[in-house]
């Protein structure tokens, strides 16, 4: 479905933000900081991914085996980083809220 929605310019925001939704998780730290134990068949992994993204936000959608080629679709990475950033900075109550309002790219 996002394949197809990059092909035919329709919103792709919600896969994005289910994606980094998925890539914060992994980080394996709640947003008080609490460890998070990672319950994921790719866990080895992606968690390894995930907790460098802070440094190389695309890190874990760069993992060609998962992803194919969705780090390079400028659509795709714009709302996987925006969602990202959200979720970093504003937690995910604040992102679901703003997805909703479709005050997203």
């Amino acid at each position: 479905m996002v394949r197809e929605n990059l092909k035919t310019g329709a919103p792709v925001r919600l896969s994005a933000a289910t994606v980094a939704n998925w890539a914060r998780h992994a980080e394996g730290v709640d947003e008080q900081g609490q460890p998070i134990d990672v319950q994921d068949q790719l866990a080895d992994v992606l968690v390894p991914l995930a907790q460098s993204q802070r440094e190389n936000p695309t890190a874990f959608i760069e993992n060609t085996a998962v992803f194919g080629d969705l780090a390079g679709q400028p659509r795709f990475v714009e709302a996987y980083l925006w969602a990202l950033d959200s979720l970093h900075r504003d937690g995910a109550r604040a992102t679901l809220e703003k997805l909703l309002g479709k005050d997203t790219p």
